[in-house]
């Protein structure tokens, strides 16, 4: 599994740690003050300077700078430059290089699951003492990434793989991932390889949970499962837009897509529905991460803080697509817009820890099974 973002267009979260491919979009660098816009990874001495944070590029990232990186702002009088990072292993490679001179290219940064690890790893991030980040260590698991010296991690948003069906051509809608199973030959549209979503759900629904993934036997067994739905699969996907022009096109019924993208999809005249199973979406979690070497420590624990709030959660909801880490009671969102972009049900999460220690295996062995018989 690859922790490469999603370039989507327009809403999206992020990148599922499950290395969704990416679509190419236009990438555009937003600031959200009136001071003039710096390139990036280029630092002043400036003591007034904005506080640098860098995000997934696209109108995903400018949509911090239109929306929330403005009512932070608002709030705390704290300005804030947003800096567009580079995608994948070079981001980290580029980050470490940067810390280890004393010069990072910006004070907190957006990470997926995976890249909070593999930079935990490398010394990568701050740890910062729970008790100057009271709202953010009150969301608990999975939402706050913790060490023994504090909290190096803390979740931005979360971001779903549902199950996504053409109305016109099944009816009634299915709700549960069990019917990937069923006998649908040509159905389906499946993400392929050692990062799909599949390993999750087959997991969840057949053998108790994650846990089964932490071994090659048990990833085995998972996979037996998987091969199980060949029959029914029409289109094996790696690259995110190829579903999306099948999914246009009606060359399929439907199958695991992004939910961001199939609500965008939805509302621009594909026929097209996005489920949340009765077993959960799989769910992945943007973070908030600072660079260890950065400097500016009141202001990002200023800024963790106001993004843990509801304020901040309802902005994330309704200007950005994406869902709120915080629970719905807390929130003054309304049913319908809730629903849009999130489920109260409990997701099934990624397993990044198992998926991290094995992941050439999981390649190896999907790919085998994608070639076996059904």
């Amino acid at each position: 599994m690859t922790d490469t973002p999603r370039d989507v267009a327009p809403h999206t979260a992020d990148a599922f740690s499950l290395s969704l491919s990416r679509r190419r979009v236009l990438q555009a660098i937003g600031v959200t003050t009136a001071v003039a816009a710096l390139p990036p990874f280029i630092r002043t001495s400036n003591a007034a300077e904005p506080l640098r944070i860098s995000t997934f590029g696209g109108a995903f990232g400018q949509s911090f700078s239109d929306h929330f990186f403005p009512a932070f702002t608002k709030d705390t009088g704290i300005s804030v430059q947003r800096v567009e990072q580079p995608s994948g292993t070079q981001f980290l490679l580029q980050l470490g290089q940067a810390n280890a001179a004393g010069t990072p290219p910006m004070d907190l940064c957006m990470a997926v699951d995976a890249q909070v690890l593999r930079g935990r790893a490398r010394g990568l991030w701050r740890e910062i003492d729970s008790a100057k980040l009271s709202k953010a260590a009150a969301l608990g698991d999975p939402y706050v990434r913790r060490t023994d010296k504090g909290i190096d991690g803390v979740a931005a948003m979360a971001y779903f793989m549902t199950l996504v069906v053409n109305p016109t051509l099944m009816d009634p809608l299915p709700d549960s991932w069990s019917v990937l199973w069923d006998k649908h030959p040509n159905f389906w549209g499946i993400q392929s390889g050692g990062s799909s979503p599949m390993l999750e759900i087959a997991a969840n629904l057949y053998f108790g949970g994650n846990a089964i993934l932490e071994s090659h036997a048990g990833i085995d067994k998972v996979l037996a499962k998987v091969k199980e739905i060949k029959p029914n699969v029409k289109l094996w996907w790696q690259d995110e837009g190829t579903m999306q022009t099948a999914l246009q096109n009606e060359e399929l019924v439907g199958g695991t897509y992004v939910h961001d993208t199939a609500i965008y999809l939805q509302q621009n005249g594909t026929s097209v529905r996005s489920i949340f199973p009765k077993e959960g979406a799989v769910q992945g979690i943007n973070y908030w991460c600072q660079p260890s070497s950065s400097k500016r420590t009141h202001e990002v624990e200023a800024f963790l803080e106001w993004s843990c709030s509801a304020k901040a959660q309802e902005i994330i909801a309704l200007k950005m697509n994406s869902a709120p880490i915080l629970p719905r009671s807390q929130l003054t969102l309304s049913d319908a817009q809730f629903a849009l972009v999130s489920s109260e049900g409990t997701p099934i999460y990624i397993a990044t820890e198992a998926r991290m220690k094995n992941a050439e295996y999981l390649e190896q062995q999907f790919t085998r099974m994608l070639m076996e018989s059904a």
